[in-house]
């Protein structure tokens, strides 16, 4: 009881995080690398087909997209384990930029989607790993749950500002190229961003 008494309030736990570089840094990142999030979930076979892709076509890209965050995720789950965060989380976040780019410009052959795809693929599936392992690697777990609540929350702002800005360009230019290159840049600060985290093991944690 007397434990429970002396515990900080989720008001000052929000406030111990939110003050926090490290927290700011993490999470204007982490929101210009997912708005492109529509793009791979309901939007990915229209957006594959406005690529100049057939349906049959398509569906092999998205099996092979598919393959590929398995791979991502196994391969940033090792990194993670071996090489500094900061390195890591960039090398993993970055694929897609050049990925929305080319799938943007009018090169739509079958190989050169596929291969875009598959970088954003990587990405996607390393997505999984790098959202918990970052909130651990840098809070203490006594705010473990608030800090990885409040980066979730902006994981799924940036997606809901995604689908306007993607239902916004496509009713202004009947394409998602515009788009696509917007988040191309977004994605590319986004990444960089990440270097800026601490690169230290023996960092005291937030919290």
């Amino acid at each position: 009881d007397t434990q429970a008494a002396t515990r900080p309030g989720i008001g000052e736990d929000f406030a111990i995080v939110s003050r926090n570089r490290v927290f700011r840094v993490l999470i204007v990142a982490m929101y210009l690398c997912l708005l492109a999030t529509p793009l791979h979930s309901s939007q990915l076979n229209i957006l594959l087909v406005d690529n100049g892709l057939s349906t049959a076509t398509a569906a092999w890209v998205v099996s092979l997209y598919a393959i590929s965050t398995i791979v991502g995720r196994l391969t940033c789950g090792l990194a993670l384990d071996r090489f500094a965060t900061p390195i890591v989380t960039t090398a993993c976040m970055l694929p897609p930029a050049l990925g929305y780019f080319v799938l943007a410009t009018p090169f739509d052959a079958v190989t050169v989607v596929a291969c875009a795809m598959v970088l954003v693929g990587f990405t996607v599936g390393a997505e999984h790993d790098l959202l918990s392992f970052l909130v651990a690697r840098y809070f203490k777990l006594r705010i473990f749950s608030s800090s990885l609540s409040l980066v979730t929350g902006c994981g799924f702002l940036a997606t809901a500002t995604g689908s306007i800005l993607v239902s916004m360009t496509l009713k202004w230019t009947d394409s998602f190229s515009a788009f696509l290159y917007l988040v191309s840049g977004t994605i590319l600060v986004g990444s960089l961003l990440f270097l800026l985290l601490p690169g230290s093991e023996h960092e005291e944690k937030i919290g």
